[in-house]
């Protein structure tokens, strides 16, 4: 009976294990298939709780600095570097323009999703709040029987990846994103190099590449990539480890590179013996593991296994959650999101007045409650136009000693939605003449996730006229 171990390392509360064992029979769930018939695959998937982090190590290079922080170029270009964000000390990919996919396994914690500067090639990082209403208030959205989670941002991406949906990926290269540890010391027998240990970690994302070997399966965590750690010279062959979970695996399709997977788990516990509690494991990505042990200590110490080529365990492997079989409901999802981008500023407006029961045709600078808040000014604070505002005020102000101090109310998707403000003054209300508010110092942001508004304040030095006027101009646009 031949077994491999599939360990991953999550950052969250979880403890829990699943076993799957085959033998020379087929069981439900546990098939590995390629090109040729293979034998069974017997899998345990252990995700631990720890602060340790782990990250893809490469056949050719042991070099940390080895496509770290840089986008795929050349052939490569192109290749859903550019989708990627940082959601805990993982990844995730942005699916739609409010929506990204990452690992269930590494659980929930910020309220952010960052968009770094090397992935976008801004001078700036993009941070996206996370919309906690998200699906009645879960905040996120599981893939039934899988390790795949969606969850919802306030404002809009700017490019998302496509999903690849046919079941078509054995055999096609596939690019490989992962953020941890690079590669560590070597791990020889007899003289030759068999692979290396997971080296220090530093949480730094890299890219590599790969090919489709096959399938698995973990049982309900779904169906499964899986690649090979092969000996083969060129290019940037990698191997995942756990830590790099929630990271994207891509597969080009026509002319565009399409998301395929999500980095699940990857071989990883090794032994030179089947000693008990000696201290000799070791992880490690192999690519000729032939007469080590793969396994771990159990109680009865017998969890370990002889690696041979000849039980197929020979190659560490990585295993990448699915996206094809999937992709029918993971579109459900996102779908609306997809259709919201392709409407114009005004369609958007009008969608927003009807939701409230207001008529659609009312123009932005209409009051349709007469509360003396135009609609305009309550769709950037996303106040409710049907309903006088009593508390909730879109724009105030006070005069102190030496400033004067703004407050406006804005809705977190303003910019995708259209919606453009400034500040104007004047000394002369009767005359009008307003001009825009220079100087602006941003003094204090109160942010609301559930009500997905932020507050911003900012103050000016008080002017020397003795008496100003000012007002909140907002402008729909595309």
């Amino acid at each position: 009976m031949a077994k491999v171990q599939i360990r991953g390392i999550m950052a969250g509360s979880e403890l829990f294990s699943e076993q799957y064992v085959r033998s020379g029979s087929v069981l439900p769930d546990t098939m590995f298939t390629r090109d040729s018939p293979m034998p069974l695959l017997l899998g345990a998937m252990l995700f631990l709780t720890t602060s340790d982090l782990y990250g893809i190590v490469f056949f050719e290079t042991g070099d940390p600095a080895h496509n770290r922080e840089i986008a795929p170029g050349g052939q490569l270009s192109g290749s859903g570097w550019q989708h990627q964000g940082e959601y805990k000390e993982f990844l995730g990919t942005a699916i739609s323009p409010r929506h990204f996919i990452t690992a269930i396994h590494i659980g929930k914690g910020p309220t952010t999703f960052v968009q770094k500067s090397w992935f976008t090639g801004e001078a700036a990082d993009r941070v996206y709040f996370i919309n906690p209403n998200f699906n009645n208030g879960n905040g996120s959205r599981d893939i039934p029987g899988t390790d795949l989670r969606i969850f919802e941002i306030h404002g809009e991406f700017p490019v998302h990846a496509e999903l690849y949906t046919t079941p078509d990926e054995a055999g096609r290269q596939v690019v490989m994103i992962g953020r941890g540890r690079p590669r560590g010391e070597e791990v020889s027998s007899s003289g030759q190099t068999r692979g290396w240990l997971w080296g220090p970690g530093d949480n730094r994302v890299r890219w590599g590449t790969n090919t489709v070997d096959g399938f698995s399966s973990a049982g309900i965590r779904g169906p499964m990539l899986v690649t090979d750690f092969d000996d083969i010279a060129g290019g940037d062959e990698c191997q995942g480890a756990g830590g790099d979970s929630g990271g994207a695996v891509f597969i080009r399709k026509g002319n565009s590179w399409k998301l395929a997977g999500i980095l699940f788990a990857a071989d990883s516990v090794y032994d030179t013996n089947t000693v008990c509690g000696d201290g000799s494991e070791f992880l490690a990505s192999m690519f000729n593991g032939a007469g080590f042990y793969t396994g771990g200590d159990d109680a009865a110490c017998d969890n370990w296994t002889l690696i041979s080529a000849a039980n197929d365990l020979d190659e560490s492997r990585t295993y990448a959650s699915r996206i094809s079989v999937n992709a029918q409901e993971i579109q459900g999802v996102i779908q609306a999101a997809i259709d919201d981008k392709l409407k114009t500023a005004r369609q958007r407006y009008d969608e927003w007045l009807a939701g409230f029961g207001v008529v659609s045709g009312v123009e932005p600078g209409d009051d349709a409650e007469s509360d003396s808040w135009p609609n305009i000014i309550e769709y950037l604070a996303d106040l409710d136009p049907s309903v006088p505002e009593e508390l909730l005020l879109p724009f105030s102000l006070k005069g102190e000693q030496e400033k004067i101090c703004f407050k406006v109310r804005i809705r977190m998707d303003a910019q995708p939605r259209g919606l453009n403000w400034e500040i104007e003054g004047t000394n002369d209300l009767a005359g009008g003449n307003y001009q825009t508010v220079t100087g602006l110092d941003l003094s204090g942001v109160t942010r609301s996730l559930a009500e997905g508004v932020e507050t911003m304040e900012y103050e000016i030095d008080r002017p020397s006229n003795s008496r100003m006027f000012y007002r909140l101009r907002v402008t729909l646009g595309q």
